[in-house]
């Protein structure tokens, strides 16, 4: 059997030696090869030495261009693209990056560049901002009962079969400004409690060890569902869906994915659902 492939994006800098140390973390963990990538600007390739990019690296990682448990890789062209193209083949298993860099040309996690790279690629992608003090202990995973977030919490157990894995749905009250009865709200949050105990009865189906598996129900939207929920541990690791139903589309795409990476602590894994 092929070891997994771990492939982990960096730009030398300091800001990414969180990613790198998590990704040698998950690469222990899981008995696979570490790949490094930097990416090279187009306007930059031409007067780019191998040499010289392999000593930076080296000096990155803390390992050598030799060592059998990793590889360096280089491709060119714009960063979210470069990183993209270089994940797409069959054997890597996850993306690891760093946290983003706000208001540059080299801001290529937030916003739409975060949104290219997670429709150019179907691999999971995890956002590093904690240093890698050992195993994630737990999964906090946001759903709306879609099967692409089903896919997400499967996937999370899978790779971290270790972990705790937690379960979090924001609900409101439909037409809350017209709603102001309060056993609206109490009905509301029954039906939800419903619906969260059958998606995870089909979860359990799948995948046994899921019986484990915790949940709560929060009213609100699904940052403040996040917020919430990390609260008693922001050491555990943040896992969402890339395509759902409601709110939860845009948690991992677009505006609020900017709130994630800017307003939570943990790390955050988003897993590609768009074909679940």
């Amino acid at each position: 059997m092929t070891a997994p492939l771990i492939a982990v994006a960096t730009d030398f800098s300091s800001r990414a030696d969180r990613a790198v140390d998590r990704g040698w973390q998950i690469g222990r963990d899981m008995a696979a090869r570490v790949r490094f990538i930097h990416a090279i600007e187009l306007a930059d390739a031409r007067n780019t030495n191998r040499v010289d990019l392999d000593r930076k690296m080296s000096e990155c990682v803390g390992a050598s261009v030799d060592d059998e448990s990793c590889e360096f890789l280089y491709p060119e062209g714009s960063p979210p693209k470069a990183i993209a193209g270089a994940c797409q083949t069959d054997d890597v298993a996850l993306l690891v990056v760093g946290p983003a860099r706000y208001n540059t040309l080299g801001d290529y996690f937030l916003g739409t560049s975060v949104d290219y790279v997670l429709r150019h690629t179907t691999k999971p992608v995890l956002v590093v901002k904690n240093r890698a003090r050992g195993p994630y202990r737990r999964i906090i995973a946001g759903t709306d009962f879609s099967p692409g977030s089903a896919h997400s919490i499967l996937t999370a157990a899978q790779m971290f079969p270790d972990a705790a894995i937690h379960i979090t749905h924001a609900w409101e009250v439909p037409f809350k400004a017209l709603q102001q009865d309060s056993y609206v709200a109490a009905e509301t949050q029954q039906g939800e409690a419903e619906k969260m105990e059958k998606f995870k009865a089909a979860l359990i189906e799948r995948d046994p060890a899921l019986a484990n598996a915790t949940y709560n129900l929060v009213q609100g939207g699904p940052l403040t569902a996040i917020r919430e929920t990390l609260a008693s541990d922001t050491s555990a690791l943040v896992v969402m869906g890339s395509h759902g139903t409601s709110g939860w589309r845009q948690a991992a795409i677009g505006s609020v994915t900017s709130d994630l990476l800017r307003y939570i602590e943990s790390d955050v894994l988003v897993v590609n659902t768009k074909g679940a």
